[in-house]
């Protein structure tokens, strides 16, 4: 198990590697320039000497492959740099933003398993009855609902109901728990509602197959009781590609809740990503883009270990 555990972790470097690569060459090729932005689009009248000083300030007038060799460079020193708009540190941009992107990730997460597990079951054991077609249209409209618009009528609802507005600043959880949660309860409603959708579906599909294998069968032969079935035998072995589902919603929470945290005025991940691609900062969006694949691998380094844990015939020796 040592061993596997650390030849998968070992495995990531290469991995990263490759997505450095790509993250660099693909954001060199996007059309605009960072210096061009920041010193022209105020309306202001710069000559051609100012711009290509500024250029050389940032680095930007080396070849690419030196660029490319500065930033692995920094990598290796756990350096990602600094910000070409803000010229702020981005591991400190990205840190005063993580706490909130982070929490909010985890509430949707506590919501959507509180919510899918059950269902999923449910609609499972009571297949064709109207409690699954009540659980598949919860479901469906889950997916068919954007959680960015069921938000927007959230907001809508607490403003005409409760006169309530998104608070203009992130309180942390552990400065005022009860203004944390009010600010970050809704969206995470909003978002955990469609993360539900998704997980409760995955619950049914998997629990359906495994109840039609003979093992179950046969517990039902012997008269087991039908909870102990489901908690002990079905239940357990079809978690698999649930969890695969719940890890990698949870990855994609991080750095994907770009239009929510816009309708919420939530200052985190996804709001510096969209600035950033419109302020052409190459640096920001190389380590914002490298941050995001890191906890992309990461999730999938842990739900890999889960498997064994979830599936004793699973073996890592």
């Amino acid at each position: 198990m040592t061993r596997y555990v650390v030849k998968r972790f070992l495995l990531l470097i290469p991995t990263l590697l490759v997505v450095a690569i790509l993250i660099f060459v693909l954001i060199r090729i996007v059309p605009g320039d960072v210096v061009e932005l920041r010193l022209v689009s105020g309306g202001m009248f710069v000559t051609k000497g100012v711009v290509e000083a500024e250029r050389a300030r940032l680095g930007l007038d080396k070849p690419i492959w030196n660029q490319f060799a500065d930033w692995m460079l920094g990598l290796v020193r756990l350096d990602f740099g600094t910000s070409m708009w803000t010229g702020a540190p981005i591991s400190h941009e990205i840190a005063i933003r993580l706490e909130l992107s982070l929490q909010l990730a985890i509430m949707s997460t506590l919501i959507a398993v509180a919510l899918a597990l059950p269902l999923g079951t449910i609609a499972a054991l009571r297949r064709g009855t109207w409690i699954d077609f009540v659980v598949q249209f919860f479901s469906v409209a889950g997916l068919a609902t954007p959680s960015f618009w069921l938000g927007i009528l959230l907001i809508l609802f607490l403003l005409t109901y409760f006169h309530w507005l998104p608070p203009l600043t992130f309180t942390p959880l552990w400065q005022d728990p009860k203004a944390n949660l009010v600010q970050l309860i809704w969206p995470a409603l909003a978002v955990g509602y469609r993360y539900s959708a998704v997980t409760t579906r995955m619950t049914r599909s998997a629990l359906l197959e495994v109840l039609r294998e003979d093992y179950v069968r046969t517990a039902w032969s012997k008269g087991l009781a039908e909870r102990t079935i489901v908690r002990r035998h079905a239940l357990r072995n079809a978690m698999l590609p649930v969890v695969t589902v719940i890890g990698l919603e949870f990855a994609f929470l991080i750095g994907g809740l770009v239009v929510t945290e816009q309708v919420f005025n939530l200052n985190g991940i996804g709001k510096l990503f969209v600035d950033a691609i419109s302020r052409r900062d190459y640096t920001l969006i190389q380590g914002l883009m490298l941050f995001v694949a890191a906890g992309y691998l990461l999730v999938n380094f842990v739900i890999d270990l889960l498997y064994a844990r979830l599936d004793p015939r699973i073996s890592y020796g």
